[in-house]
């Protein structure tokens, strides 16, 4: 099997380069954990990725969908807030359900992860966030 790593911009995910020249564009798996709610532009994230994920290929996505505008402006949140007509809640794990079916992409796993990240020696968050996995079609 081979593996490549490598850094890139995620909200530009359909221009992502591999490592090696010659080798494909296209991956049967990718993980971004954690990731989802730090993107200035989630959308973009989840719209590029049926560009490069192989058919019958896995994306693995965990996120505790802890928006901030800080790193998301907040017309690009996905979910997490009241709909303004409405007053409906827009739950963020509903509305990446039906961005990914958009993109062609079938639930096939979801659970509760806990993590824990220490921010210093007498400091640590602990946060519960969705894995979801889903298969392209």
């Amino acid at each position: 099997a081979r593996v490549n790593f490598f850094v890139g911009d995620a909200c530009h995910i359909d221009q992502l380069s591999p490592i090696r020249e010659n080798s494909s564009t296209t991956y049967d798996g990718i993980i971004m954990s954690n990731l989802l709610c730090r993107l200035p532009d989630p959308m973009a994230t989840l719209n590029g990725l049926n560009k490069i994920v192989n058919p019958g290929g896995i994306v693995v996505l965990v996120t505790p969908f802890s928006w901030l505008t800080e790193f998301t402006p907040r017309d690009k949140w996905i979910g997490g807030y009241l709909d303004p007509i409405t007053k409906k809640q827009i739950r963020s794990k509903d509305a990446l359900k039906v961005i990914m079916e958009r993109n062609g992409f079938t639930n096939i796993h979801e659970e509760e992860m806990p993590l824990v990240i220490r921010e210093h020696a007498r400091k640590y968050q602990y946060i519960i966030s969705k894995a979801t996995a889903w298969k392209k079609n």
